[in-house]
């Protein structure tokens, strides 16, 4: 068996080095924006580093996979299978929320989008931290990393081979605690840090610091079909360590697929033309823009270089004084200098440079997204529209990161639900409550694994408010919606404190303060409209009695008080005279 599997690692790794290193290296060098010191392109010759000049597309389209497509904080909600999990499905989530936060996960999930970007394929590896009972999520190196390369999907993927690098020491530890087979490895010797893995930058930037440890590699291969895990050490040709597993810890996604493999595309391969083309240009671009600035030929045999700096070095409105060798030199001092001609770049190369880079945007939406195409959006919401339609664009690329997390949260409930020893206590997803889960708690759940898709209108807060002012008479007519919810939506996307909003046992108790006030003020004026009320002075409206004052001053003084008198009679109202000639007169 062991031969068997050392041939087939044999092949993986030539297939590594001839098909996929010299990419991965290229696109690695590109994203730290070295484009030039192996030999890419012929522009890296000593005449023209001083001009060399680059736009980094590749960063910025890996820079906004990141933005785009991960959100500031991943979240996975627990859909129940059953109804009896149903009761549980938000404990879940918030158990998920918890383990992801315990990895530093959105940190891991970058790190694999880049790797995605630029290599083809972003891995997750899910495995479980007995010390501190809980699932451990790290992303793997594509580079590290074999698989069945007949298969067409992941899911069809039969036996993966990772290539994992341990020191010396850890390697002694395994030994000493029985994981390896004592017998099997007494011949393992330490070895250099594998040239293969590193990028041919690192081969000579970090070697030596690689050199000042000893290494053993190892090959973890996992076998799907026969449910078996295997470690391999090529050194001592021996299975040192052999076991069962009922899962495979590995979650893969690719941005493009290949259309053959499960080896994808990366988005580097997509632009590599478009980006070493606009490097070139504005590399030569940068050099012409140089040689404008104005060169001066002199006459060295009528003019000494000594009286040259003189003039070159003096401030304006100097006198200068020279020694020209004869008087016909000063007298034709015109004819000393001579200005060499400046060449002008090519007309339309600014514009071929633009082309490159729409052809790349119409290649990668990534591109195309790190453009900043949404400039010129005169509100939120239209920024959030123009958004949303450049999503369409990406939202292949998000299913496929997507689908690659939910794998990753139903591997770490299922290792959760397997060997968690210890109840945990976490916070109920979207509330405020706590609650504690333990092993006999997870054992019978079954659950399906939904990513919430990152949104960026949550992102801003003054889209997601003006999009929520407009949804809400709509909202405040359905029966199903919670009013007071919604209200504390808006005021935390505002970024308003939740204090502000009154408790609802307060918000009763004054409601009922203000219905019974309702109810005297609207009792006062019944007795009003029947002629008074006994024990109670009749009620009339401030606004109503000034404007029955106005009517009076505009009267006779007789007219006034007969008006007077009878809305006393009426009503039991004794409106007061207005001042004026109506009140004089009835004085």
């Amino acid at each position: 068996m062991s031969s068997k599997l050392s041939k087939l690692i044999d092949r993986h790794l030539d297939f590594y080095k001839r098909s996929e290193k010299t990419q991965f290296d290229k696109s690695r060098r590109f994203y730290r924006g070295d484009f030039f010191s192996s030999g890419d392109s012929d522009l890296g010759s000593s005449r023209m580093d001083s001009y060399l000049c680059s736009k980094n597309l590749i960063y910025a389209i890996a820079d906004t996979a990141v933005s785009a497509l991960l959100g500031p904080n991943p979240t996975v909600a627990a859909v129940a299978r059953t109804p009896k999990s149903q009761d549980s499905a938000t404990s879940v989530t918030g158990l998920l929320e918890y383990i992801f936060r315990v990895n530093r996960f959105r940190r891991k999930a970058a790190t694999a989008l880049i790797d995605a970007v630029l290599c083809k394929r972003g891995i997750f590896k899910t495995g479980w931290d007995a010390d501190r009972d809980i699932p451990i999520v790290r992303s793997v190196n594509p580079s590290s990393l074999f698989f069945d390369l007949t298969a067409r999907d992941p899911d069809d993927i039969r036996y993966w081979i990772e290539a994992t690098v341990i020191s010396f020491e850890e390697f002694k530890d395994r030994v000493r605690s029985g994981l390896y087979k004592a017998e099997l490895v007494q011949d393992v010797e330490p070895d250099r840090y594998p040239k293969w893995l590193m990028d041919k930058n690192q081969q000579s930037d970090t070697q030596q610091v690689r050199d000042a440890f000893k290494w053993v590699t190892v090959y973890e291969y996992y076998d799907r079909e026969q449910g078996l895990i295997q470690h391999y050490i090529k050194s001592a040709d021996a299975i040192v360590f052999e076991d069962k597993i009922d899962y495979i810890p590995y979650s893969m996604f690719s941005l493009n697929q290949s259309g053959i493999d499960c080896l994808g595309l990366s988005e580097v391969q997509l632009v590599l033309k478009q980006q070493e083309t606009i490097n070139d240009l504005l590399t030569h671009m940068k050099q012409i823009t140089y040689l404008q600035i104005p060169r001066i030929l002199y006459d060295s045999g009528r003019i000494s270089e000594e009286d040259l700096n003189k003039a070159v070095e003096a401030s304006a409105g100097s006198f200068i004084g020279i020694n020209p060798s004869n008087s016909e030199a000063l007298r034709t001092l015109a004819t000393l200098f001579y200005e060499m001609p400046q060449p002008q770049n090519p007309a339309g190369v600014q514009e071929f440079v633009a082309r490159q880079e729409d052809d790349a945007a119409f290649i990668s939406a990534l591109a195309e997204a790190a453009r900043g195409q949404v400039v010129g959006a005169r509100t939120a919401t239209e920024m959030a529209i123009i958004d949303a339609q450049m999503r369409t664009r990406l939202a292949t690329r998000e299913g496929h990161l997507n689908d690659a997390i939910e794998d990753v949260a139903r591997k770490a409930f299922y290792l959760s639900k397997k060997y968690m020893r210890e109840p945990r206590l976490v916070r109920i997803a979207g509330d405020r409550r706590w609650a504690e889960l333990a092993h006999k708690d997870l054992r019978d759940i079954q659950m399906d694994f939904e990513m919430v898709s990152y949104n960026p209108i949550r992102k801003n807060p003054s889209v997601m408010i003006e999009s929520l002012l407009q949804l809400i008479p709509f909202l405040a007519e359905n029966q199903n919606v919670d009013i007071r919810k919604l209200t504390e939506e808006v005021i935390s996307g505002m970024g308003l404190s939740r204090r502000i909003i009154i408790p609802e046992a307060e918000l009763q108790a004054m409601q009922q303060e203000a219905m019974a006030a309702e109810a005297g003020a609207g009792q006062a004026q019944a007795q009003a409209s029947m002629g008074g009320a006994a024990g109670g002075r009749p009620y009339i409206e401030q606004q109503q009695a000034a404007q029955l004052q106005q009517l009076m001053s505009q009267m006779t003084p007789e007219q006034a008080q007969t008006l007077k008198d009878q809305i006393a009679e009426k009503t039991g109202i004794d409106v007061p005279m207005p001042e004026g000639p109506a009140a004089e007169g009835m004085m």
